[in-house]
């Protein structure tokens, strides 16, 4: 026991006998500071950064070790040190680089000495793309995220101190993390990332968001995405969008000769950058690069300006070394809501293995994963890890959100927050109450029917009350059961209805989840709700225009779903329903009372036996599958995010009629559908697409509700997040079918590449979006949509204006326009 103890010892004591901390500040001659200077050991990739301060912490083996300190615009530096037992203390003051002006005279309309270097610079983009078959490397990440503005009232509200983020000046860093992961890399984009530590103030519970996935914008390839895709300096087609100038050539400290390049963009609102990129000569790789884009750039509103410096070194023989990338530092300032805000993500990337010989099925569709244990590294494990400093704002904010989180993470400050907020307040007569015990993660809560008021000819003015419990098993919240219900009394119907619900969701990594619902409801025929209650409401009693058609519904049902292998996840439904038709009983209106007739609750089907609205029973039961080949994801100890994949989704849908325990319906329905979104295509934009085919292959005995029913709209109001599965002109019921239908969607939104050559449009950042829609049932033939619109328009760009003509049968059905927001939809339910 004793010699393993000792063991034991030796273990965490050794590395500290042998290394010892350099230490020191980068600033100018004139004493100002420099940020995120680079500094590693000649040869190597065994290095640091400074901090926003100009500080930096190196640990180095007992020996003599030649540094270089390397900033952009600065010349690059080397320093001897020599370490011994104690800690050393070196500072260095960084020289402006000594740049050599061009010598060439560039004469009127003559080309600048700049672009022969950029075209052998493009030319030999490809080989440094390639250069590296694999690769592993150590990366640190520290995010820093601050307000530097706030308001005193946001929508009427105290802003505060955003739970202790902010101080007194409303100023506050309200995101600080740092990560360190292994970094895996083959040919030609196969990436795996693990995350062996992780820190976030104020949450010792929380795992970094940090990614070196994310955060590596590779100027090598032809596009990065931010926003859209940003056109690289050297990419093939950059002569396109680019302007250069020779700035001048200073030596590094082998005596390379690098060439700083002014990059000017020749549209500003093309997807560019801007700045400074650095080529070696005649190996003409990057040295380093100091760009910077725009929001309106990237078409990212919230973004003022994103500034990315990189700093690449030479691994290996100084005859023929390969250059990686050493750190790269990313920095934002952007404005919303009267916030002002500003932060930078610093990576330091080192310990790289050129040569790794990973194992052929090395790589897999996890492409992050996140040790257990990662975010339980005490204080000790980051001094001695940590590559960057912290700053002494840092420094404080980690000690104090910290603090505060003990304190209110114990059951005593709990108690008296829930106190407080428990009380009720007169707003909650509007809004809604509830009731919480933070210490148990639990509360209950009950809808007010003043909030909940709607409007429908069937039961005429709705009052809706409603008492929910929610519980969470965890800290994190991955782990849930919620049970509810819910009461409606329609007054011209003068029909008291309930109905209530019980949802456990209890496997995150698996995405598994158990619904059981039940009750008496007022329903549309197209259980999807093509209408919105919202919207039927102010079109019903304010336009007297009735678009809804409604039944009444008693109900069990049950839903299950869980992804049962990474890319298939599976849904399974099964319900009982005793369904009944309803007429109107009232036709009141605020307007148009005398202009307008209100439309009797019958679904407008030229194809409809009268059977098919006749009281009925059901029971059905019905399995879909999503299948999503090479489904990327992060693997998290608790759970489980999906990044998407390069392949269609596949879905599967098969339900059943089943004539049993007095149901009234024999049906197979069963449909495919494909669907893709965000394929990009170059600088040419992203586009979207969705085909479904399907068919009854046994319609022995169905009634209206069981029709395969299309979302349409004749509102001209839209939700234009589930454009790829609705129509904008097409009436509601005239196409549901009973027999076999085929529908599909496109859309491809150009990103700024017609809207940014217009003056006026590109300094909006709207977006042209083109889109067609089509349709084909047996009984009612074809139809199809075309539109044209603009997107991005309005606060946050959450508005989208289309113009849409549509066919049926070949005849033109006219023109129309369609005014669209960001709204939730539930795909599944399709």
């Amino acid at each position: 026991m004793l010699t393993k103890t000792f063991a034991l010892f030796l273990l965490l004591t050794l590395p500290l006998c042998l290394f010892a901390q350099v230490r020191g500040v980068v600033t100018t001659p004139t004493g100002e500071t420099l940020p995120f200077a680079s500094i590693y050991i000649q040869g190597t990739t065994n290095g640091t950064t400074t901090n926003s301060n100009g500080e930096y912490s190196l640990a180095l083996p007992k020996g003599t070790h030649q540094l270089v300190f390397q900033y952009i615009g600065y010349k690059q530096q080397v320093e001897t040190v020599v370490v011994k037992d104690k800690p050393v203390t070196l500072n260095v003051q960084m020289l402006e680089e000594s740049i050599e002006l061009a010598g060439v005279e560039v004469r009127a309309n003559a080309e600048d000495p700049a672009y022969p270097k950029i075209r052998k610079a493009i030319a030999k983009r490809d080989f440094y793309q390639k250069q590296v078959e694999e690769f592993t490397c150590e990366v640190y990440i520290k995010g820093n995220m601050k307000v530097l503005e706030s308001p005193k009232k946001l929508l009427g509200q105290d802003v505060g101190d955003l739970d202790g983020n902010l101080d007194t000046t409303g100023q506050g860093i309200v995101y600080l993390s740092e990560s360190v992961s292994k970094l895996y890399f083959r040919q030609p984009d196969q990436q795996k990332e693990v995350m062996e530590s992780s820190k976030v103030s104020g949450n010792n519970q929380g795992f970094s968001f940090n990614s070196a996935q994310d955060f590596n914008i590779n100027l090598y390839k032809n596009y990065s995405v931010f926003g859209r895709n940003m056109v690289s300096p050297i990419a093939d087609n950059a002569l396109n969008h680019y302007k250069y100038r020779l700035e001048g050539t200073f030596n590094d400290e082998a005596g390379r000769q690098i060439n700083k390049i002014a990059v000017l963009p020749k549209n500003f609102a093309d997807p560019v950058y801007r700045g400074f990129i650095y080529i070696v000569e005649d190996d003409w790789n990057i040295q380093s690069a100091d760009l910077f884009t725009t929001g309106l750039s990237a078409q990212v509103p919230m973004i003022d300006t994103f500034y990315v410096k990189q700093n690449f070194v030479p691994i290996g023989k100084t005859s023929e070394p390969t250059w990686r990338m050493f750190s790269q530092t990313i920095s934002i300032t952007g404005g919303f809501l009267g916030f002002k805000y500003g932060g930078s993500f610093t990576a330091i990337y080192r310990n790289y293995d050129l040569n790794p010989k990973l194992a052929k099925d090395f790589f897999d569709n996890e492409v992050m994963k996140v040790n257990e244990g990662a975010n339980e590294k005490d204080s000790s494990y980051w001094n001695q890890t940590r590559p960057v400093p912290l700053t002494s704002e840092e420094v404080v904010d980690y000690v104090k959100k910290d603090s505060l989180q003990i304190i209110r993470e114990s059951k005593p400050y709990m108690d008296s927050i829930d106190h407080k907020e428990n009380k009720p307040q007169w707003g909650d007569l509007l809004f809604g109450y509830t009731w919480q015990n933070s210490w148990k993660r639990k509360s209950f809560t009950v809808a007010t029917p003043i909030n909940s008021v709607q409007y429908n000819l069937v039961q005429g003015l709705k009052l809706n009350v409603g008492l929910s419990y929610r519980k969470y098993f965890d800290k994190n919240r991955t782990k849930m059961l919620e049970t509810g219900g819910r009461v409606n009394y329609g007054l011209a119907e003068q029909k008291l209805r309930a109905a209530g619900d019980f949802t456990w969701r209890f496997n995150p990594k698996t995405f598994a989840q158990f619904r059981f619902s039940g009750g008496q409801e007022v329903m549309q025929f197209n259980e999807l709700e093509p209408i919105s209650t919202l919207y039927n409401t102010i079109f019903t009693a304010f336009y007297r225009r009735n678009y809804a058609r409604f039944y009444d519904k008693k109900y069990v049902k049950m839903d299950y779903q869980q992804e049962v292998a990474n890319g298939i996840l599976a849904f399974g439904v099964a319900q009982f329903a005793d369904r009944s038709p309803l007429e109107n009983n009232t036709d009141y209106s605020v307007f148009y009372k005398d202009k307008r007739d209100f439309k009797p609750n019958t679904p407008i089907n030229d194809h409809l036996p009268d059977a098919a609205l006749q009281r009925s029973q059901s029971l059905v039961v019905g399995l879909s599958l999503r299948f999503r080949p090479g489904q990327k994801f992060m693997n998290y100890p608790d759970r489980k995010f999906i990044l998407g994949s390069d392949f269609p989704d596949l879905w599967l849908h098969y339900r059943k009629g089943i004539s049993a325990l007095g149901s009234d319906v024999d049906y197979d329905r069963l449909s495919v559908a494909i669907s893709k979104n965000d394929i990009t295509i170059g600088k040419y934009g992203v586009m979207r697409f969705r085909f479904e085919a399907g068919s009854f292959v046994n319609n022995k005995r169905l009634y209206f509700q069981d029709y395969r029913h299309f979302m349409g709209n004749e509102t001209r109001l839209g939700n234009k997040d589930y454009y790829l599965f609705a129509f904008k002109m097409l009436p509601y019921y005239a196409h549901s079918t009973a027999k076999s239908w085929l529908e599909g969607h496109w859309e491809h939104d150009f990103k700024g590449l017609l809207t940014d050559r217009i003056p006026g449009l590109k300094k909006l950042g709207w977006n042209l979006v083109a889109g067609a829609n089509l349709l084909y049932t047996t009984e009612e033939k074809d139809y199809a949509e075309f539109s044209l619109g603009f997107d991005g328009i309005g606060f946050a760009r959450l508005l989208r204006v289309d113009v849409v003509t549509a066919f049926h049968q070949g005849k033109h059905q006219g023109f129309g326009y369609m005014v669209g927001l960001s709204l939730p939809l539930n795909e599944l339910q399709l």
